[in-house]
Formats: C-alpha cells, sequence, structure tokens
C-alpha cells in the first residue's frame, strides 16, 4: 500500500479522470482526489497538501501547464510534485521548462503511468 502520499488528478474529461484514479488504485495508491479545472486545482492545493498532482495539459480555462507554472510560483507548493499528461508529442522541453517533475504522453500503457509516478516519488526524486 502506497499510504502517506496524497495524490491529485486535474483533468477536464471525466473519462481520463476515471482511468487515472483506477490505474493509481489497482497501483494501490489510496489518497486520490480528482478535480476537473486548474482553478479547483489551485485553490485544493492551497487546502489540502499534495505530495502530486497528475494533470492534463490541454484544459481550459487554466491549461495543464499554466497550473504548473502557478504551482512552482507559490512558494507553499514548493514541495509538490506534477507529472503532466498528454496527447501533444515533442512538449517535453516545454514540460520541464514549466517546471514539471514527470511527462507521459497518451495513448499510455497503465504501468508507463505507475513508474512515472513511483519514479517522481522517490526518495531520491524528492531530494534533488
Amino acid at each position: 500500500m502506497h499510504t502517506g502520499k496524497r495524490i491529485l488528478i486535474v483533468d477536464d474529461s471525466t473519462t481520463m479522470t476515471a482511468i487515472i484514479f483506477r490505474i493509481l488504485k489497482d497501483a494501490k495508491y489510496t489518497d486520490i482526489d480528482c478535480l476537473h479545472d486548474g482553478g479547483s486545482a489551485l485553490a485544493a492545493l492551497r487546502q489540502k497538501e499534495y505530495d502530486l498532482v497528475i494533470t492534463d495539459w490541454q484544459m481550459h480555462p487554466i491549461t495543464g501547464i499554466e497550473l504548473t507554472k502557478l504551482i512552482r510560483a507559490d512558494a507553499r507548493l514548493s514541495k509538490v510534485r506534477i507529472i503532466l499528461i498528454t496527447g501533444l508529442h515533442g512538449k517535453d522541453d516545454e514540460a520541464w521548462l514549466g517546471g514539471a517533475d514527470g511527462y507521459v504522453t497518451k495513448p499510455f500503457e497503465p504501468i508507463d503511468l505507475i513508474e512515472k509516478v513511483e519514479d517522481v516519488l522517490s526518495p531520491a526524486a524528492l531530494l534533488a
């Protein structure tokens, strides 16, 4: 069980949110919240402590990359790890420059997402 790790999924697609939620649950993550827009996510992050945000890149009105930059601009949220998920190829550099800790391209296999989550939440990554 992955106790103690709080994860926030942010995606304007309820289907994608449900898929990611199920993948994480199957991998034994137990403390998962889901929201469907960047504004709500930012408000939640300021009210509850999360270890990881998994966000879709293409959302409106706040995109995932904009949400990433807003999180990185808030000193209170500096320890939050962020994984961007997108169907856009070739955006790796923009994701890293925007402050993401990980990047997954759709379509992806569940194991790919879990490996990225475990990598981003690893003790070595948390020290970096």
